[in-house]
């Protein structure tokens, strides 16, 4: 087997093995790094619970006053707020409700 100082690839390999190990850090981090991104996560935490938490309430708070909002639309439009039309009578269509009118020409049984 022929020795590998002649190879050239493999001495650009242990060259630059030998540059990245010299440019590469200490591996273990420094206990106050660890200290300190260990108090940035708690804290980055922290305030996105509270401000999760601020908007479930604020949204719990504006619903009666959509609720307002959407009552007074629908009956400015003619409508009640069940969703049936103010002059229609005993008649009342429910959102979603759908009726199937068959063709004149369509072949009756």
């Amino acid at each position: 087997m022929a020795d590998q100082g002649y190879n050239a690839a493999w001495r650009m390999a242990e060259e630059m093995k030998a540059r990245a190990r010299a440019a590469q850090p200490s591996r273990q981090p420094g206990v106050l790094k660890m200290l300190g991104a260990w108090m940035i996560f708690g804290i980055l935490l922290m305030l996105g619970s509270v401000l999760a938490l601020f908007f479930i309430v604020l949204g719990w708070a504006m619903m009666p006053l959509v609720r307002h909002r959407m009552k007074k639309q629908a009956t400015r439009h003619g409508q009640t707020w069940q969703g049936q039309t103010a002059g229609s009578g005993s008649h009342a269509t429910l959102e979603g409700e759908y009726e199937i009118r068959r063709e004149p020409h369509a072949h009756q049984r």
